[in-house]
């Protein structure tokens, strides 16, 4: 595994570097087209790692007939159905919460080097980081998710919070770094964290988000999986890739014509938002819920 999470971990810096280089000496624009073609990258390349649920659960939780297997649907989907209540009734409050989730849920990306601080302080960079030099960029993304106000105010607080949790992630890195007398999965973790604060500080907001969730957290949590599932075939570990996220596509689409037409941008943002967080929640309860985190770091 540590071969395949090594070609991944080298094709994500370079992909990131040569968005970090783009964005440094170029200035353009994004349209709706450029938008688009973000979101269904994100679509195909990323939401299929959360396709895998059904192996997971398949395996983790025993489903070993119709009636346990209807019970985990539906446990999975009232999940769902209970973030988005939570965002249509209390969008704010739930936008704020889903954001330090995802914080939590990507600092796991970080696991197999055992610097649980640092993946924490990682998780929080990659939401708070494009808020210093895109604020006026994400007020708008935000803004069409809560009240303007209210992402104004937010942008404001994360600000600070990006500066200071950007600082305590270097020196504990190099600590750590120091500590473990530069030894490969030190160097790796110093490279990884200062390759993702980069891309989160200087890629433009939506185009950043798209390149570390589909080469980074989709691609590594694949490949880990792909050792978890050793009893299945490539064929099931395919097929079940691409039959859920299929699902999710067509149903983000059905979702996308009852909005606005008028509101292209923002209708855009919305589902996918929506999307991301009704498979969030379920998808990182089931993860620990079926202890492949523990296996994970038992593994690497």
């Amino acid at each position: 595994m540590t071969q395949y999470l090594k070609i991944q971990r080298i094709t994500f810096v370079l992909v990131a570097f040569l968005a970090i280089l783009s964005a440094l000496f170029s200035s353009e624009s994004f349209n709706s087209s450029f938008m688009l073609a973000l979101i269904l990258i994100i679509t195909f390349f990323g939401v299929p790692h959360g396709s895998l649920d059904v192996l997971f659960a398949k395996k983790g939780l025993a489903l070993a007939n119709l009636t346990a297997w209807i019970k985990f649907l539906s446990g999975y989907l009232l999940i769902s159905a209970l973030a988005i209540t939570f965002w249509l009734l209390l969008p704010t409050v739930f936008f704020i919460l889903f954001l330090l989730f995802s914080a939590l849920h990507f600092s796991d990306d970080l696991l197999g080097y055992k610097a649980t601080a640092i993946g924490l302080l990682y998780g929080l960079n990659i939401i708070t980081l494009p808020s210093i030099l895109h604020l006026e960029e994400l007020t708008m993304l935000y803004g069409y998710l809560i009240n303007p106000t209210d992402a104004s105010m937010l942008l404001s607080s994360m600000q600070l919070i990006a500066a200071t949790s950007a600082f305590l992630t270097l020196v504990m890195t190099f600590i750590y770094v120091k500590k473990e007398q530069g030894n490969p999965p030190a160097r790796s973790l110093l490279l990884e964290v200062v390759i993702v604060g980069l891309l989160m500080l200087i890629v433009r907001p939506l185009l950043a988000f798209t390149i570390y969730f589909c080469f980074m957290h989709s691609a590594r949590h694949i490949l880990r999986a792909k050792f978890f599932f050793s009893d299945f075939s490539n064929t099931t570990l395919l097929t079940n890739l691409i039959a859920p996220t299929i699902i999710v596509l067509v149903f983000c689409f059905f979702v996308f014509q009852t909005l606005p037409s008028n509101t292209f941008d923002a209708n855009l943002i919305k589902v996918t938002f929506a999307a991301l967080a009704a498979l969030t929640f379920p998808h990182a309860f089931l993860l620990h819920r079926i202890g492949f985190m523990k296996w994970l770091k038992n593994k690497q």
